[in-house]
Formats: C-alpha cells, structure tokens, sequence
C-alpha cells in the first residue's frame, strides 16, 4: 500500500510543479520529506478502531524528522460546513459560543470519526509534547487536553474502540517525559487571562501539582522576570527563554535539544498555526470536515471563523497554502490530513 501511495502522490506532485503550483525546490522538499503510513490494525494492533480508520498517515517519513532541529508539528482541528449545504466554506469555530460552538458544526453532538481522529492523532503525534498558547490554555484552564477529552466520547458507544485508544496510548505515551508546552509572547497576555488569580487558587488543571502534568513555558526575559515570581520553577515546571524577544525558532530548538521532543502536536489555535507556517516549521493540518448542519443558520458565522474552503489549496483543496495528502471518511465525516511546505533554511 506504501510503495502504491507514493507513486500515485509523486505523480501528484509532478502535476503540481508543471501546473506551477509548486516550485521545483517545493517538489523536491516534498519528495525527499517522505510519508508515513499506519495500519490501524496491523501496525498499531487495534482491530476494532481499524474498521472506523483502517490507516492513519503522517505528511513526513520517521528518517527525515530525525534530521530536523526543531519538532516536526502538526495541528488539530474540526470545521463544518456553513452558510448552505455544498457551500465549500468550512468554519472552525461560531464566536459567542462555548467551546467555540463545536457542537452546533457537528450537529448537536461530538460525532465518532472527529473523537476518534482526534483521539489518535494525540497519541500518535501528541505523545511527547503538546503546543498551546497561554490563551488557548485559559480557555480550558480547567482541563487537561489529553486524547481523552475526545476518548471519552467514543467511550460512550463505543467501548471496545475506546480500549484499543486506550492500549495504543499505553504503548505510546510516556507520561514521566511527557510535556505540555505554553506559549506566552507578552505580559500583557498573562495579565488579561487572569492567569495568576487562577494559579494562585490552584483553578488550572495543567498547573496543579496532584495532576503531576509537565509544563515548560517559552517566553521572553521580560515574561520570565514577571512569571516565574509567581510560578517557579520546580521537577513539574520549567521555562525556556528565547530572549528580549520572543523567538519561536530558538524556542522549539531548544524544546528538541533540551527535551527530546521530535514530533508536537500544535493545539494553539489558528492565530498560532498561522504564524508558525509563516515561520515555515508547521508540517501539517489534521482536520475533521463536518457536513452542513441547518442549526448553524440560527448564529451569524463571521469570516474570520473560516477555515477553509473549497478551491484555496495548492491543489485546488479546502486550506490555503497546503496540499491534501489524504481523506479517510467516517460515515458523513471526512478525516483530513493537509501538509505544508516547510523552510529547509529553518528545519535543518
């Protein structure tokens, strides 16, 4: 299935380059980049979870991060249809509502493909560290965002999907070097989070010492100075400093050097994701594509909760800048995985 896969995605990406979409150093960049591809069955041993996602696939080949000096990151998020149905405009989120108003993208409920998607790319490419910004943190301050925030849900019906998740998440996670990563540009945003209030009443699930969750914090000088007053460093803490100014290059260096950390799975949200493909070190987009539920006409849906839509890829797919390496449905689902371009000037 691999050796066919890459001569079908080769050929894909020669079209592409003689279509222009592509530069010849992207196609080469994207060539010797590689895949990986996982039988959820034989590979990973869950029989039960293969018969929902019989593969699950990676946009980079194992040898080709073991060269990277920064993480090899992907993202995770959900969109559904908006406006109409076939409109081919995706929103990630509905501003006003909680939880960003998932539940009314995915009509009503948190469906099976997206929970377990969701759950296994987690533990796939979140199972040595997860990205978040001190925002997206404070958002959720009141719990742990491991793959079970999704697991849970497929364990309601679905229980013997939930152990293979659960097994799988055994084998590959290894929570003694485990790390939740936050992001903290300025004080600025520490302050209007309310952050340290909450801290100080022990409110933050990820901070709370009885959890025993590992956090590293790359920031500035400046915010180290003001933060580590209040939160210091300790065996469940520790900071990592880019410099006067906040250097997402120096930081994720230093989270491969120091902490070992290969892949990353980024959950910061799209301003984050943005601004790490403009820095050329995000490797891939892991999106579940919900169909159009009529219960989303009842919210107004701005365009800047638009994630994507239909003909912005470079091959003409839902997300801008990327390339949609493959689609696996989940009954009216579609688990998605896109790849970026990354700089080579900045990953070597």
């Amino acid at each position: 299935m691999l050796k066919e896969f890459i001569e079908c995605y080769h050929q894909k990406l020669d079209c592409l380059y003689e279509n222009k979409a592509l530069s010849e150093e992207e196609l080469h960049h994207f060539k010797k980049r590689g895949i990986q591809i996982f039988d959820t069955s034989k590979d990973l041993n869950c029989s039960h979870l293969s018969k929902i996602l019989p593969y699950v696939m990676l946009g980079v080949s194992d040898e080709y991060v073991n060269r990277m000096n920064v993480p090899y990151q992907a993202t995770s998020f959900i969109a559904g249809e908006v406006y109409a149905p076939n409109s081919g405009m995706y929103a990630y989120k509905i501003h006003g509502q909680q939880g960003g108003g998932v539940t009314l993208l995915t009509g009503g409920i948190r469906k099976l493909g997206d929970n377990v998607f969701a759950s296994l790319h987690r533990i796939l490419v979140g199972n040595s560290a997860i990205i978040v910004t001190i925002n997206n943190m404070m958002e959720n301050h009141n719990q742990i965002w491991s793959w079970e925030f999704f697991g849970k849900n497929v364990d309601k019906n679905n229980h013997l999907v939930y152990q293979d998740l659960l097994d799988l998440s055994a084998k590959l996670v290894d929570y003694s070097r485990f790390h939740f990563v936050v992001s903290i540009r300025t004080i600025r945003s520490v302050i209007d989070s309310n952050f340290i209030e909450l801290y100080n009443k022990n409110e933050i699930a990820m901070l709370n010492p009885e959890n025993k969750v590992k956090v590293i914090f790359i920031t500035t000088f400046e915010v180290y100075n003001y933060l580590s007053k209040f939160v210091k460093e300790s065996p469940l803490i520790s900071y990592i400093v880019t410099g006067k100014s906040f250097e997402t290059k120096v930081g994720l260096e230093i989270l491969r050097k120091k902490y070992g950390v290969k892949y990353l799975l980024n959950d910061g949200g799209r301003i984050m994701t943005n601004s790490m493909r403009a820095c050329g070190v995000l490797g891939e987009e892991r999106i579940t594509l919900e169909p159009f539920n009529s219960l989303t006409l009842d919210y107004a849906v701005s365009s800047d909760c638009i994630l994507g839509k239909n003909g912005s890829g470079l091959d003409n797919s839902e997300i801008e800048y990327s390339i949609l390496l493959n689609s696996t449905p989940v009954n009216d689902e579609k688990a998605n995985v896109y790849i970026y371009p990354m700089d080579e000037t900045k990953i070597f």
